[in-house]
């Protein structure tokens, strides 16, 4: 029942017999549940299959294509998911204990009331029984819009995920490795982060998640950085206004600022390169002659911001908001114009709605699922 890694395919005749008799006893009737424990499944296909209740513990099923699969009430404790389609997959009440879903694309699944705290197995190794432990994993995995209410999450490792407009109500994430998860638009109520780490999180600052982090020491440290930020910008502006004789131009070069609020503020000629970025709101900002190479703009807010003679050469563009953003060349005062710039930058999945962007401005970019609407004339 190995199926090698690599491309998907579809499940052997053997893993077929089961999953017709899986079928049967899903619904009630005869059949018998699918029980499999340190198997191969990796690279498996297999859509939107009822699988709930059955047992697959500590397999790999790794770079599989399950998108969804019902796996309500199942076991899956300690098995493997890393790099999997698991879009719209059912885990209700799921046994997720050790499971690591390294880099899986999660987006709108629904994990409500699943348990996925550590996990453990004894492995028989040389004729003695060992026990191992295994910290459940999600590390890097696309989880917008998914559902995990009332989950337990107890020091799950949640790093870098993309937990944009998911829903988090009574989930206990108590002691959890939060360091730079995308939180933008999440539902927290109820939700228990006692001892989590959310270093680097990406959050809006507002009542909720002054309830929710208050105390916590990076929570602390990302208001402080604000507060500086805010007052850099306002020097920058005071330099703009004044011609350069009063405040002082601001560089963020290198800078972390992920999450900050610079909505409809002056930032012309500022350096931002190879700067952090992710889920910044820089809507409406005046951003003409700004430097945003090798920065980082995933998530980030820049719809009708004013990008005329912009470097966005190497950046990173990644569910980032440009709509009606002016893309135009920049008059300069000495003659001539100077061009907004994508070489060699990376833009995913972005939408230039409404943006008055050239081919030859993006030469050079490598785009992947982007969509450009021409404005009307």
């Amino acid at each position: 029942m190995n199926t090698a890694r690599g491309a998907h395919s579809l499940p052997s005749h053997d893993m077929q017999v089961m999953l017709a008799q899986h079928t049967l006893f899903a619904r009630g009737h005869a059949g018998k549940r699918l029980e499999m424990r340190l198997q191969n499944l990796s690279g498996m296909r297999l859509h939107n299959f009822d699988l709930s209740q059955c047992l697959l513990l500590a397999c790999n099923l790794s770079h599989t294509d399950l998108e969804g699969c019902h796996f309500q009430a199942a076991n899956l404790s300690n098995s493997l998911f890393i790099g999997a389609n698991l879009r719209h997959c059912d885990f209700t009440r799921a046994d997720l204990r050790g499971t690591r879903f390294y880099k899986s694309d999660l987006q709108q699944a629904n994990m409500t009331g699943s348990d996925m705290r550590i996990g453990s197995i004894t492995l028989n190794s040389g004729g003695v029984p060992t026990q191992r432990e295994f910290t459940t994993d999600l590390s890097y995995c696309n989880m917008e819009e998914a559902t995990l209410r009332d989950a337990v999450l107890h020091k799950v490792r949640l790093r870098g995920v993309n937990m944009r407009n998911a829903d988090l109500a009574g989930a206990d994430l108590s002691g959890a490795d939060l360091q730079g998860v995308v939180l933008l638009g999440t539902t927290m109520d109820r939700a228990i982060f006692t001892g989590a780490n959310i270093k680097n999180a990406v959050f809006t600052v507002n009542d909720e998640t002054r309830r929710l982090f208050s105390g916590n020491p990076a929570f602390e440290e990302h208001l402080s950085n604000l507060r500086e930020t805010d007052r850099t910008v306002a020097s920058h502006e005071e330099w703009v206004n004044s011609g350069g004789r009063a405040g002082q131009r601001a560089d963020f070069a290198g800078k972390a600022l992920r999450g900050v609020d610079l909505r409809g503020r002056e930032l012309s000629a500022v350096s931002f390169r190879g700067a952090d970025l992710t889920g910044a709101k820089l809507a409406h900002a005046r951003l003409a002659a700004a430097d945003f190479n090798g920065a980082t703009l995933a998530y980030a807010e820049l719809a009708s911001a004013d990008l005329r003679g912009a470097s966005l050469e190497n950046a990173r563009l990644l569910h980032t908001n440009v709509d009606a953003a002016d893309f135009g060349d920049l008059d300069l005062r000495g003659g001539g114009k100077l061009a907004t710039r994508f070489a060699g930058a990376s833009v995913e999945w972005t939408s230039f709605s409404l943006c008055n962007i050239t081919p030859e401005q993006m030469a050079g970019a490598v785009l992947r699922e982007c969509s450009f609407a021409e404005v009307d004339a």
